[in-house]
């Protein structure tokens, strides 16, 4: 390989290799859908950072959460001809079911005084 002519097709073939798998990563990024945001996704984030939960805590929580979730829509779906005020006390209903759920079956024992004292219960409220 004493040729130059050989050494510069080489390496503008590596430079272009190279350039294409760049790009390939690039625009993959580009166009990767964003996660899911809400505030249940929210929630949930926080919950798991501020009390440290578990991976098995963790799936255990969001299948709660997804539950939670699917029961609100049922519920608003099935008012959808009523007031706001017909609806609440089921909401506020299923609201305290999912945190007793989220209290007794997600978080471990030594951190549920911490969740009773937090803006955990008194301030989330779910999307109306």
């Amino acid at each position: 390989m004493k040729s130059l002519r050989l050494w510069i097709l080489l390496l503008a073939l590596v430079s272009f290799s190279a350039g294409a798998a760049a790009g390939t990563l690039v625009a993959a990024s580009a166009f990767r859908p964003a996660p899911p945001a809400g505030p249940f996704v929210e929630y949930e984030r926080e919950l798991v950072r501020t009390f440290g939960l578990s991976p098995q805590r963790t799936a255990l929580l969001h299948v709660l959460i997804a539950g939670y979730q699917k029961d609100i829509e049922r519920i608003q779906s099935a008012h959808t001809a009523q007031t706001l005020s017909a609806m609440e006390p089921e909401l506020a209903k299923t609201g305290r079911w999912y945190r007793e759920q989220i209290r007794d079956k997600v978080l471990p024992p030594d951190r549920r005084a911490g969740f009773d004292s937090s803006d955990f219960v008194s301030t989330w409220n779910p999307p109306r």
